[in-house]
């Protein structure tokens, strides 16, 4: 099974999320659209993949309509129907970053912010697939139909951030860098000075009515820890957390199922790729 996978914010930190839906579900073909690392040419030189920049909300959505209309063209689907390469769903990961709905908090899996915000999502990447396709020619069209190209769209929420998976799983993804007694004191400055709960991180962060957004962002806490913890005076360089990279190389090691305990949002994702397979 393929899917082709739509993440918002950059290209670093994401670069571990495809490793990780790879490892929870190894019967599957993750295929990156978005974010793209780089532009290189697919096929014949002529041919470039646009450039897309780091995006979310809004700017993930007209991202991801313009991607559909490069991945649908008649010469990248006459390739992808010669490698069996088209996708049998879709899947899009957007950081929520304390967003609301209509003044609706959309963080809560049981408040209708969240319901209308991720169907809002499904409904503009269903409208995107659609345009995409219109410009082609009956002949594509009918070999679409032939082989049954109608992916199944999901949409999840890291919120506020990836990082909230991190925290859920905390305890068992430390991470080379840095020493044991920097990663417990890094646990408790989150929790007793950014007051950050462990058991529900999905809340964290306040809301900004000015920005939108989150008051605070849980990536910049987890670096400030990072500082406030070095109390080695061993250590020629002490470890400060780079969400590019940290991030990134975490997301490889943290379990699913212990991500799920804690995380609402990101079982309801992760069930959502469960039954693909069913």
């Amino acid at each position: 099974m393929v899917i082709w996978l739509f993440a918002g914010g950059g290209p670093p930190e994401y670069s571990g999320l495809v490793k990780l839906l790879q490892k929870e579900f190894p019967d599957y073909h993750f295929e990156r659209q978005l974010p793209q690392l780089a532009h290189k040419p697919i096929g014949k030189p002529n041919r470039a993949v646009p450039i897309v920049r780091s995006t979310t909300g809004s700017d993930l959505l007209r991202a991801i309509s313009e991607r559909l209309s490069f991945l649908l063209t008649r010469k990248s689907l006459e390739e992808r129907l010669l490698k069996n390469s088209l996708c049998d769903a879709i899947l899009v990961i957007d950081d929520l970053d304390c967003r609301r709905w209509h003044g609706l908090v959309c963080n809560d899996i049981e408040s209708p912010g969240f319901h209308h915000i991720q169907n809002n999502y499904i409904q503009q990447v269903t409208q995107s697939l659609i345009q995409a396709k219109e410009p082609l020619d009956e002949r594509m069209k009918n070999r679409l139909d032939e082989v049954q190209f109608n992916p199944q769209i999901i949409v999840g929420f890291a919120s506020p951030e990836i990082e909230s998976w991190i925290i859920a799983d905390w305890g068992n993804c430390q991470h080379r860098d840095f020493p044991q007694h920097q990663w417990i004191r890094m646990k408790q400055w989150l929790r007793d000075v950014a007051q950050l709960d462990f058991e529900n991180p999905e809340l964290y962060g306040g809301f900004n009515p000015e920005t939108g957004v989150c008051q605070v962002k849980l990536s910049e806490q987890i670096v400030e820890a990072s500082s406030q913890a070095q109390i080695s005076q061993e250590a020629q360089q002490p470890s400060r957390y780079n969400k590019a990279r940290h991030s990134s190389e975490i997301l490889e090691k943290i379990s699913g199922q212990r991500v799920q305990e804690i995380c609402p949002l990101f079982k309801a994702m992760y069930q959502s790729l469960q039954r693909l397979g069913n």
